[in-house]
């Protein structure tokens, strides 16, 4: 019979209960992902504009409505005249231009 691990228990050196001032339990952990992929869709002249129903782009996580909106106002010049009759909206609900294009995200 093979001898039992807990017979030399008494020999093993004691772990500390309290962390060591070296561990980084609460250092900074970097985000997983510093970009978010959005579905734009188009509708209408926006549509015909752009040439195509709907296009994805790469973002950071903190940008807004406004911000994809210039970029796409770059890309295609004569949809800047359009902005002031554009209605923004974000997974199918409206939303205003400084809204994030990526919902707060909270936890516990």
């Amino acid at each position: 019979m093979p001898p039992s691990p807990l017979r030399n228990a008494h020999r093993l050196k004691p772990v500390p209960l309290a962390p060591s001032r070296n561990a980084r339990y609460n250092s900074p952990v970097p985000p997983v992902s510093q970009t978010i992929r959005v579905k734009v869709l188009f509708f209408g002249r926006l549509k015909e504009l752009t040439g195509h129903a709907e296009h994805s782009a790469d973002f950071a996580d903190a940008a807004t409505i406004e911000q994809l909106f210039a970029l796409y106002a770059t890309r295609h010049p004569e949809l800047a005249k359009y902005r002031s009759s554009v209605v923004a909206s974000r997974n199918q609900e409206f939303a205003a231009w400084d809204t994030p294009l990526r919902p707060p995200v909270s936890g516990g």
